[in-house]
C-alpha cells in the first residue's frame, strides 16, 4: 500500500485578456516506506518562465522542489523513480536533480516532445528532451510503449488525449485507488462539469459526461474515452492544477471537494493589479 503526498512547487498566473487565472503546479511523492517515487517534476524557476513564456507566477525550479521534498525529510538523491505524466514544461522540468533515478516515459511522448503538434510547441522545452536523451537507458531511462504494471500497487495507463504519450499512474492506497490524472482534466470541473461542488458554473447538460481540456492532441471523443478509462480503473482522481486536491492520501480522501470554496483560481494573487478570471 502506498501513501501519496501532494507537493505544491509553484503557481502560474495565466493571462485571459485583462484578467488572470491562477494555476498551482503540483508534483506527487509516492511511497510505501521503502520505494520513493516522484510523479511529475515541476516547472522551471520563474525568471526562466517569464523569459520563455512571458507568464508570471511564483516558485518553480530546483529550489522549490528541493524545499518540498525536504518537508518530508527527503533530498533529491532519495528518489528512485521519476514518472512524468507528460513532458510539458510544468510537468517534466528539473529532471537533472535526479541523475541516478530511473525516469519512466512513454516513447510516443518523447517523440512528440521532439516534434509536437503546432499548438503544443510552446509547452515543450529542448532542455527536457536533451536531458532524457543523455540518460543511460535502463538504469536512468525506461521508455514505455503502452500500459505498464510498474510494480505491485502501481499501474500506468497510457492515455493519448492531452498529449500523444501521456500516462496516468493508478496508485493503490489503504482506502482505494487514486489516479494522478495531471492534465487529463487538470481541474475538478473537467471531471464533474455538472456538479456545483466542482465548478461555480455547473453545466447541467453535461451530467454523466466529462469536459475535455482545451489543450489536447486528440479529438473530443478520444479525450472523453480516455477520461472514462481512468474512472473505470480508480476510485478518485487528483488533477494537477486545482487548489483543492488532497494533500496526503489516504488520510485525505474524496472524489469531489465539498464546495468551490478554496479554489483560489478565482482570487487575485497578492500584489496583483489584475482581476482574476
Amino acid at each position: 500500500m502506498f501513501e501519496i503526498h501532494s507537493l505544491r512547487v509553484g503557481e502560474l498566473y495565466l493571462p485571459h485578456g485583462d484578467r488572470i487565472m491562477r494555476d498551482p503546479v503540483h508534483c506527487w511523492l509516492v511511497t510505501d516506506g521503502k520505494t520513493r517515487i516522484l510523479v511529475d517534476s515541476g516547472m522551471p524557476d520563474m525568471p526562466e518562465v517569464r523569459r520563455s513564456l512571458n507568464v508570471d507566477g511564483i516558485g518553480g525550479g530546483h529550489a522549490s522542489l528541493i524545499e518540498a521534498l525536504a518537508l518530508h525529510g527527503l533530498a533529491p538523491q532519495d528518489i528512485e523513480f521519476v514518472i512524468p505524466t507528460h513532458l510539458h514544461f510544468d510537468h517534466g522540468c528539473n529532471l537533472d536533480l535526479f541523475p541516478d533515478a530511473c525516469v519512466l516515459v512513454q516513447r510516443d511522448e518523447l517523440f512528440h516532445a521532439i516534434d509536437p503538434v503546432a499548438t503544443q510547441r510552446i509547452y515543450y522545452r529542448r532542455d527536457i528532451v536533451i536531458e532524457l536523451i543523455n540518460r543511460k537507458r535502463g538504469s536512468q531511462l525506461r521508455l514505455l510503449d503502452d500500459d505498464c504494471d510498474f510494480m505491485d500497487g502501481i499501474k500506468l495507463l497510457k492515455l493519448p488525449a492531452h498529449t500523444p504519450g501521456m500516462h496516468v499512474p493508478i496508485i493503490t492506497t489503504a482506502r482505494g485507488k487514486a489516479a494522478l490524472v495531471s492534465d487529463l482534466g487538470d481541474h475538478y470541473r473537467y471531471w464533474y462539469p455538472a456538479d456545483p461542488r466542482a465548478s461555480d458554473k455547473p453545466m447541467r447538460f453535461m451530467t454523466g459526461s466529462f469536459l475535455p481540456s482545451p489543450i489536447r492532441s486528440e479529438g473530443e471523443r478520444e479525450f472523453v474515452a480516455a477520461m472514462q478509462r481512468v474512472i473505470d480503473h480508480t476510485d478518485i482522481v487528483v488533477p494537477a492544477h486545482d487548489f483543492r486536491i488532497p494533500k496526503h492520501m489516504p488520510e485525505e480522501w474524496f472524489a469531489i471537494p465539498d464546495s468551490t470554496a478554496g479554489d483560489l483560481a478565482h482570487v487575485a494573487p497578492e500584489g496583483s493589479a489584475r482581476t482574476p478570471n
